[in-house]
């Protein structure tokens, strides 16, 4: 594996410093098969395929990570809940399995270091790092892939019935998180000893759009905490990266809290008044809009963007370009390089006199 400075330029942002460029995430799983012509249902359950798509994706996109087609509905099989899996699609989860605390007492948690009790995770989440670690052609930083604790126990309960819960049983709610953080732990821990280089967690339910800042404070933030926290002590030289989807603006002043080393934000959010917000307690990853500007836009109007977004936020270091969330599967290839081409040309560019 070559050592082309992608994870030293990660490293420099996350420490604050201004390195030579501004790192970039192409923020892709199934955009990588996408745009191999292979479908999600191929890749998703074939690890060689699965690495080679997104290693070569990550590559042509001029992204500093790459993350392989990991399906995050693929742990709730080996929960023994029902998942469909559309051909070009993540799986869908129909039903929910615990209503009451005698639900919560008898749900198995799967080991994710025992591959009996989890096929399917094995298969796509530990077999797929293996590969991508095992074809790596440069020092790309290697991302895993889980929800966070309060967005998998929504799963579990149905966010719907948990919402509700929140204020007719909180503790059940509570009972259920706390449970359901260890499997969170295990799988990060899992795909760190597979070979990823970045705990990557996804916590939608976290949003300001489901959750206010006192909810988050009570239901989710010390879980996050408590997987950042095993995650550090398994290999404290990981960096942790949250997810969280929406409005976070205010949510994420509690973000110094957990520990986690860099907040990924969606486009709903100003990058300057993140900036503000992080203030150098952590990093901050984000922001271009992924479905008017990845998907619908152009390679100018991405550039544009980024460079809009780079000049709010990218100053004194602690920021990693990147779309606000996940890059729709059919956004076509000439955007996504556009993006990396843009945080290796923000520094040194002569374009506003022309916008």
């Amino acid at each position: 594996m070559k050592d082309a400075g992608h994870r030293a330029c990660v490293e420099a942002a996350l420490r604050f410093e201004e390195g030579e460029r501004v790192p970039v995430n192409n923020f892709a799983l199934a955009t990588a098969a996408y745009s191999a012509g292979e479908t999600v249902q191929a890749a998703r359950w074939d690890p060689k395929l699965s690495a080679k798509v997104s290693v070569d994706y990550s590559m042509k996109t001029l992204s500093d990570f790459v993350k392989p087609i990991l399906d995050s509905q693929v742990p709730f099989l080996d929960l023994g809940m029902k998942v469909t899996f559309p051909e070009n699609d993540y799986g869908r989860v129909p039903g929910h399995i615990v209503d009451t605390q005698e639900d919560i007492d008898n749900l198995e948690l799967f080991d994710p270091y025992d591959p009996r009790t989890c096929p399917n995770f094995t298969k796509v989440f530990t077999e797929s790092i293996q590969e991508t670690a095992r074809i790596l052609p440069e020092d790309l930083h290697i991302c895993g892939l889980s929800w966070g604790p309060i967005t998998t126990a929504g799963y579990v309960m149905g966010v719907e019935n948990m919402i509700m819960n929140t204020f007719m049983d909180p503790d059940l709610v509570k009972s259920l998180i706390t449970k359901v953080t260890v499997l969170v732990s295990d799988m990060q821990k899992r795909m760190i000893d597979a070979g990823s280089t970045v705990m990557w967690m996804a916590d939608p339910t976290s949003s300001q759009d489901l959750i206010p800042p006192d909810m988050f404070a009570e239901y989710s933030k010390e879980h996050i905490a408590k997987v950042v926290a095993d995650v550090k002590a398994m290999d404290n030289t990981v960096p942790t990266f949250v997810h969280i989807c929406g409005n976070t603006l205010e949510t994420m002043k509690q973000l110094p809290e957990t520990k986690a080393d860099c907040l990924s934000f969606d486009h709903a959010v100003d990058p300057g008044k993140a900036k503000r917000n992080a203030d150098g307690k952590f990093a901050i990853m984000g922001n271009i809009n992924p479905v008017s500007q990845m998907m619908s836009g152009t390679p100018e109007s991405i550039t544009a963007e980024c460079y809009r977004i780079m000049d709010a936020a990218a100053e004194r270091g602690g920021f990693i370009l990147a779309p606000g969330c996940e890059t729709p599967i059919t956004s076509p290839d000439e955007n996504v390089i556009a993006l990396g081409m843009a945080a290796r040309t923000w520094k040194h560019r002569s374009w506003s006199s022309s916008l």
